[in-house]
């Protein structure tokens, strides 16, 4: 089988603001590595002839991650940059004159995904089938209403796909963004220039009226980073995963106080005594925590200083923010990056701060959002 891969990083991330205000949701970090490092570890093991990665919104911060971080795959890997939104199934269009005089399988990877997906044993699983298409689903509980819902019979051919349905269900095996299409799905789509296209609403449907589309359900982990809240539960996995059983690999920088598992603390950090840390805590390169201090449930990324006397929960914090003494930011918190927040400064539960302000006075309403 050869075989294609096509990345999507070019959305705008707007449900992830403030946090998308100054990157692109690809270069959101899971621990202390990009999301899509970790979709790129999996397809560049694959036996894959050309990796695309389409981009758009801070295309160039994508493409100067890639092309420093994987120069050893240069000559494997491609961009496809979007003059203007093209929606998820846009940039297929420019791989149909390959797809189809080359005969490359092509295998879709949403750029926004933190899995534990074996790719491998999804290409097996669509050569098996036959099909002209494999969607990997994945079993998700409680609201349904942002998902593509399937429904498959005893072989795995999805027969019903209904994307965002409005009626409640309890669960439902939803799309996981990972697509596999033969070059003859190309004589059913009807790529358009004057609107973006989505394969969950142009193409998927399509599909299945015209021939046999699996569905390779997934069991493991699976988050699509939509939201800050999504964001923050992939890392706590992340953190059981890889730290629970062992958080002695997970403390890279210097910690002087208490941890409770499972934390990550990265190079260069540095935790005074007195202080408390956790438990599902990730504290990222460069950050400095005074003394008397208690984060927890929180995500703090680069270069974060936190001053003596300040209680955090529940919250992200951005790059280069500075934090005061004796301040308290509570749970849904999201601040964004190089944020500076005063002394004795309370921040309600829930609010929203954009990046490069200036909070010099309490901010008591919850929800509260200062873009």
């Amino acid at each position: 089988m050869s075989t294609i891969a096509l990345i999507l990083a070019g959305g705008f991330a707007t449900r992830l603001r403030p946090l998308s205000y100054t990157r692109p949701k690809p270069l959101l970090q899971i621990l202390n590595r990009p999301i899509i490092d970790y979709i790129l570890e999996k397809v560049v093991n694959l036996d894959v002839d050309t990796i695309y990665i389409s981009v758009r919104y801070m295309a160039e911060k994508i493409i100067e991650h890639v092309d420093t971080s994987w120069e050893n795959y240069k000559d494997k890997i491609q961009y496809l940059i979007e003059d203007r939104p093209l929606g998820d199934a846009g940039p297929l269009k420019f791989l149909v004159n390959k797809a189809i005089s080359e005969n490359k399988t092509i295998l879709v990877l949403n750029g926004d995904i933190f899995s534990n997906i074996e790719l491998g044993e999804v290409l097996r699983f669509h050569k098996k089938k036959g099909g002209i298409a494999t969607l990997v689903l994945t079993r998700v509980t409680g609201d349904l209403s942002r998902y593509g819902v399937a429904t498959v019979d005893a072989e795995q051919r999805i027969v019903s796909f209904v994307e965002k349905p409005k009626d409640a269900r309890p669960e439902g095996l939803v799309n996981a963004g990972v697509y596999i299409f033969e070059p003859e799905v190309f004589n059913y789509i009807e790529f358009r220039d004057d609107r973006p296209m989505k394969l969950s609403i142009d193409v998927i449907p399509r599909l299945l009226k015209y021939g046999d589309v699996y569905g390779f359900i997934h069991e493991g982990y699976w988050f699509d980073i939509g939201t800050p809240e999504d964001y923050l539960r992939a890392n706590f996995t992340a953190l059981e995963y890889m730290c629970l059983n062992d958080n002695s690999d997970c403390i890279k920088g210097v910690c002087e106080g208490t941890i409770h598992e499972p934390c990550f603390i990265d190079d260069g950090v540095y935790v005074k005594k007195d202080s408390e840390i956790g438990p599902y805590t990730i504290i990222l390169r460069g950050s400095r925590i005074e003394g008397t201090v208690k984060i927890s449930n929180s995500i703090l990324l680069n270069h974060v200083t936190v001053n003596k006397g300040t209680y955090i929960t529940g919250a992200i914090i951005g790059e280069h923010t500075y934090i005061g003494k004796w301040v308290r930011i509570e749970s849904g918190t999201v601040i964004g990056d190089y944020t500076y927040i005063a002394d004795n400064t309370y921040i309600a539960r829930g609010a929203k701060i954009g990046p490069h302000r200036e909070i010099t006075e309490s901010i008591y309403k919850e929800g509260a959002v200062l873009p």
